[in-house]
């Protein structure tokens, strides 16, 4: 009984033993953070309150360049704390752990490099968005403030410098690497995450904005955890900060204002999709993710669109288009803007396909031979869709409900003949290569046929036409079509002709100036029956190609061989 007894004691003053040095491990390891939150805190404090409203014009000059501000205050910041860890390691002597070693500044492994690009796209994206969406433009005005604040600057330069690589530099190793990972090392993970994820929410300047920081610090958490190396979250805050400020130099916000709220949340639910899938594929095996590379070249593709498409846009209504001795002639012809962008874009895949996937653009299109008879019907096809398309949007109750046909159609086919054939061609060959051969091409590895088509269709939709609902519709029906081509005949021409005769119908139905009547009726009747037996004779047609293509390949081979 006494042994008993005396086991008990012992058990209970063992147990006490560990809750007193878990105890003093977190109280003391708290205490620094709290300490160097507050060193943190007490500079901002000082320099925000009293020395620039009180020092004249070096307070007035920081007024006009809150980035200079901001870089000025992270300096002074880096000053204090490079002195409190001198005198910690004169105390600690052998014990000391360098600040190198809590950040882990270990090389960025290629696949974490791309993930952490597309998280800060996608976070970029979605903070624009959610600035944009009425409810949090009425009620959280800050938020705009926040942008409008450090824009503020005698250059965008400066903007760029101070938020875009100082600030992320100096926040990421303070509160990720210094802060987080004291904690990560003693306490709980979730502890850890949280704290540090609260005292960086705390340190934003507005209530909003700490808001979001809060939510930001735990993606950051978890992507330096997860990939070992601070250097993960400093591209990853580099990127997402020069996203939002440059985005806003060359007017994207504005132009992502015009959405409507359902596009937002749609854009937003999308961003949110990508940042939390990347989040779960970190420190995955790559052989494990069979989506990961479809998620991640999806976002290659589109976000280059968006590089490049919406910096054109601004130049060519806001400069090119203000030339007063051409600007008459380039209203009529306003598809020129297209030629321009479609030119551009081409080259810019070209050289992209190069340089990560090490593939020839040309080579992945597929620009192989179709047989002469298939061109043909591919052609009849075409000429049959346009004509129905035409005709369905002639009916009286489609014409007044969706007019954004209309005016799609119109700015089509207001230009001068040659300038529309010059555009009917390179237009049709770029959307062929971006929706066939990039991203088709990305989703039929990983989905089905009618997966991948639908994807294409909707990916469409919302790049070309916002996710306007209708005309969503009526890009996934062109992608239906176009993808079928493609997938039969593996060859960009087919859908390159196909595509090209079409929008030439468009054209040629658009002059004739047709109005609602029985032979509208008549032709959509005779252009319906056209597409179904055009499209069926493609189907049945491909397998006889394909059988002697195969038998050619055979004859070939065998002649080869009695040669040699």
């Amino acid at each position: 009984m006494r042994s008993s007894q005396r086991h008990t004691g012992f058990g209970k003053k063992l147990l006490r033993g560990v809750w007193m040095k878990t105890f003093k491990t977190y109280f003391f390891t708290l205490g620094e953070v709290i300490l160097l939150a507050g060193i943190f805190l007490a500079v901002a404090v000082l320099h925000n309150y009293v020395l620039v409203p009180n020092s004249g014009s070096y307070g007035q000059y920081l007024m006009h360049n809150l980035p200079l501000w901001i870089s000025i205050m992270f300096a002074i910041d880096a000053v204090l704390l490079t002195i409190y860890f001198l005198i910690k390691k004169s105390i600690l002597k052998d014990r000391y752990v360098k600040v190198s070693q809590l950040c882990n500044f270990s090389r960025l492994k290629g696949k974490d490099f791309l993930i952490s690009t597309y998280v800060a796209i996608a976070a970029g994206l979605l903070f624009v968005c959610l600035l944009k969406l009425p409810f949090v433009k009425a009620n959280f005005p800050d938020m705009q403030d926040y942008i409008n604040l450090f824009m503020n600057s005698d250059s965008f330069i400066l903007t760029l410098l101070g938020l875009a690589v100082i600030g992320p530099l100096f926040e990421e190793i303070f509160f990720r690497g210094i802060l987080f990972s004291m904690m990560r090392g003693k306490l709980p993970f979730l502890v850890a995450l949280l704290v540090q994820a609260v005292i960086y929410g705390y340190c934003q300047p507005s209530s909003s904005i700490q808001v979001t920081g809060f939510f930001l610090a735990i993606m950051y958490g978890i992507m330096y955890t997860k990939m070992k190396t601070i250097l993960s979250t400093i591209w990853t805050g580099v990127l997402l900060n020069a996203f939002i400020f440059t985005s806003k130099q060359i007017g994207l916000h504005e132009v992502i204002e015009g959405f409507s709220p359902s596009t937002l949340l749609i854009i937003i639910a999308l961003c949110l999709f990508v940042i939390v899938s990347s989040l779960i594929v970190l420190g995955q095996e790559e052989r494990k993710l069979p989506y990961i590379k479809v998620i991640g070249n999806l976002l290659l593709w589109t976000g280059l669109y968006v590089v490049i498409y919406y910096p054109i846009l601004f130049i060519w209504n806001n400069h090119i288009m203000s030339i007063a001795s051409i600007s008459g002639w380039l209203g009529e012809n306003n598809v020129l803007g297209f030629i321009f962008f479609d030119t551009i874009s081409l080259a810019v895949f070209y050289v992209v396909m190069r340089l990560i996937h090490k593939k020839s653009l040309i080579v992945e299109c597929n620009f192989s031979a179709i047989p002469p008879r298939a061109g043909i019907v591919m052609g009849i096809l075409g000429a049959a869709m346009g004509v129905w398309v035409q005709c369905f949007f002639k009916i009286p109750y489609f014409a007044d409900n969706f007019p954004q046909f209309q005016q799609l159609f119109d700015y089509l086919t207001t230009a001068s003949l040659p300038v529309f054939i010059a555009f009917l061609i390179l237009h049709s060959m770029y959307k062929e290569v971006y929706f066939r051969a990039l991203i088709y091409n990305v989703l039929r590895p990983a989905f089905s046929v009618p997966m991948s088509i639908i994807v294409t269709g909707i990916i469409y939709g919302g790049l070309f036409f916002n996710w306007d609902i209708p005309l969503t519709i009526y890009a996934s029906a062109g992608a239906l079509i176009f993808g079928l081509l493609f997938e039969w005949y593996r060859s960009i021409w087919a859908p390159i002709i196909n595509e090209i005769v079409l929008f030439g119908t468009y054209f040629v139905m658009k002059k004739l100036q047709l109005t609602f009547s029985a032979g509208i009726v008549i032709a959509m009747v005779a252009s319906s029956v056209v597409i179904i037996y055009t499209m069926y004779w493609l189907w049945k047609r491909r397998e006889i190609d394909q059988e002697n293509a195969n038998s050619a390949h055979v004859q070939a081979a065998v002649q080869s061989a009695v040669s040699l």
